[in-house]
């Protein structure tokens, strides 16, 4: 830990508040005149400006909110459920939906602030249809049971089909009729639920960032550049929100209260309302997002600042120390000394390892937090390989006791092999939160090697060798920004890349080999490995030191993703070849500084 008082020139914020995590929160709006479920996405605007339609069996009851009372106005003219509703409290259309006599309806009516007018009906009749746009350009996307992938576009006249879905499913969505967005959904395969988000552009559909819970029946809202989802089932009701800015989906907030079902608005990540559902039973229960009023500054892990009212120094760090490991999802196949990539327990990749049947195999399984899924196979079986990257853009890099050099690249769908390494080796340690930007660092070729080598996405440069040769040890952090530790002949020892050479930093509480990482240079975990029996010993890595945490329920040999040292999974293991998987969460507080 760094001692505050040895370092010059270094200026404390003084406050007489401590800041707040910039995250927002859910507080109770006003109440629904009518309780319901099975609004999904029958509702839309603003937090202040929502509107409501059908929900239940087949009402046709509609409520309209001015950011305190709901109001009960003019009902549709075909009663339903689950249907798509586009626009504001003054201009709408709504499409789709079920009823007790027809399972999928193609109904459309229109809104114009006091009537709904019925008018051309989708081409495809369906329920549970996601939408986007307003009462003029709207969008319509997915739908089931059965599945649909089929989107059709709503010019304020009739319906056309465009380009569809990449995968059939009821998506929940928002954004504009030309950048839109579907996330999570329910799929027509076990586990039901999934972490993927596609992305609309006004032509095509197309997968990006994801995730990180795997949901289903969830409220969606916002922007294809500022959205909010929360709620739903996973598989059960869950209170869980995530925020997205336009690249990565972070956790915040949770709902007071778990459902799935309801009718969510807003017009992105800071505004957003969330009214009726199934919790489980149908509610007239509303809940506002927003966020708080930021203090001196918006509150990032790592702040020091000192509280003048309390007298107290204080920080804002990771809790990792509070951290725990719970039971994951069971992989298809058990494997040791696989290699994995990811950002986090609900977005985990793991391909290739030893099988109980074969000590190398082409197996790739994908992890969204609940199941395992078995995807397309790498190209060339191998174990003791390293991999780097997420989900979606990983790395497999050399492996095999005969030594190769082989790398294969993985884009969400295939592995391609792509350019060698310069050396052949096996047990060399990946570091590298993301595909185009990897190091390769130590390894076994005839005896341990120092070499590391750099990938710009073509090609790779050998570049500034570790201080300490060694193999299988674990691998965390950036390519500008690495970490290594551990390795075989069993040790402790811990170097740091700044981009340009290898520093060697105080080493872990207990040295071990085979040990997975994940994690930054300034916040890693390590878990697992040997010998000469398998360790459960988990540690974090501040920047500056090694703290034991708690440990694996199950002493292992894992793979893991690489991205968070506060979100991983620890899977598999052996050898003989094991199957389970740990999940490890901690959460970020604010913390009191002792000095001296």
């Amino acid at each position: 830990m760094a001692n505050y008082r040895d370092i010059k020139g270094f200026t404390v914020q003084s406050l007489d508040s401590d800041p707040v995590a910039n995250e927002g929160s859910w507080a109770s709006g006003g109440a629904l005149n009518t309780a319901r479920n099975d609004v999904c996405q029958g509702a839309d605007g603003t937090q202040t400006a929502a509107i409501l339609a059908g929900g239940n069996t087949s009402t046709a009851d509609v409520e309209t909110y001015n950011g305190s009372t709901w109001t009960e106005v003019n009902n549709l003219n075909t009663g339903r459920a689950n249907s798509g509703l586009s626009g504001t409290t003054t201009a709408a259309v709504d499409a789709g939906g079920q009823s007790p006599g027809t399972p999928n309806m193609d109904n459309t009516e229109t809104w114009n602030g006091s009537t709904w007018t019925e008018v051309n009906e989708l081409n495809t009749a369906r329920m549970r249809i996601g939408r986007a746009g307003t009462s003029t350009a709207a969008l319509g996307y997915g739908g089931g049971p059965p599945y649909q992938a089929v989107t059709e576009k709503w010019n304020g006249t009739s319906w056309t089909e465009v380009n569809d879905l990449n995968t059939p499913k009821v998506v929940f969505g928002t954004g504009t009729q030309t950048a839109a967005l579907g996330a999570g959904g329910e799929i027509p395969s076990s586990p039901w639920r999934t972490v993927n988000v596609e992305y609309w552009d006004g032509t095509n559909w197309t997968e990006g960032a994801n995730l990180n819970t795997a949901v289903n029946f969830n409220g969606v809202c916002g922007t294809q550049t500022s959205a909010l989802s929360f709620g739903g089932g996973n598989p059960s009701l869950t209170t869980n929100t995530e925020s997205y800015d336009g690249t990565s989906w972070t956790e915040v907030n949770n709902l007071s209260t778990a459902r799935s079902e309801m009718g969510a608005a807003g017009a992105g990540n800071t505004s957003a309302l969330g009214a009726s559902g199934k919790t489980p039973s149908a509610t007239t229960a509303t809940e506002e997002w927003s966020f708080p009023a930021i203090t001196a500054a918006i509150l990032v892990e790592g702040d020091l600042w000192y509280n003048s009212t309390t007298g107290a120094l204080k920080g804002y760090e990771g809790s990792i120390p509070t951290g725990a490991w719970a039971s994951g999802g069971t992989m298809n196949t058990g494997r040791f000394y696989a290699a994995g990539s990811g950002s986090g327990q609900s977005s985990a990749r793991i391909f290739g390892g030893g099988t109980s049947t074969a000590s190398t195999s082409v197996l790739n399984e994908s992890y969204n937090g609940t199941a395992f899924t078995e995807d397309a196979d790498l190209n060339t079986a191998r174990d003791k390989a390293a991999g780097t990257g997420t989900l979606t853009n990983a790395l497999e890099i050399a492996g095999l006791d005969t030594n190769i050099a082989n790398v294969e690249s993985w884009n969400g769908s295939a592995w391609t092999e792509t350019t060698d390494i310069n050396t052949a080796r096996r047990q060399g340690m990946g570091v590298g939160l993301a595909a185009p930007a990897t190091l390769y660092a130590g390894g076994y070729t005839t005896t341990a090697t120092a070499d590391t080598e750099s990938w710009n996405g073509s090609a790779w440069t050998e570049v500034n060798n570790l201080n300490t040769a060694r193999i299988s040890g674990g691998g965390a952090g950036t390519q500008a920004a690495g970490l290594v530790f551990g390795g075989e002949p069993a040790t402790g020892k811990t170097e740091k890349w700044d981009g340009t050479s290898w520093t060697e930093v105080n080493d872990m509480n207990t040295a071990r080999f085979f040990n997975a990482g994940s994690g930054t240079q300034t916040s890693a975990l390590t878990f697992g490995g040997g010998p000469p029996f398998d360790l459960a010993n988990t540690e974090i890595f501040d920047g500056t030191s090694w703290t034991e945490v708690a440990d694996l329920a199950n002493a292992a040999r894992p793979s893991a993703p690489k991205n968070s040292a506060a979100n991983t999974l620890a899977a598999g293991g052996g050898p003989p070849a094991e199957s389970q998987s740990e999940e490890w969460t901690a959460a970020l507080a604010v913390a009191t500084v002792t000095t001296s």
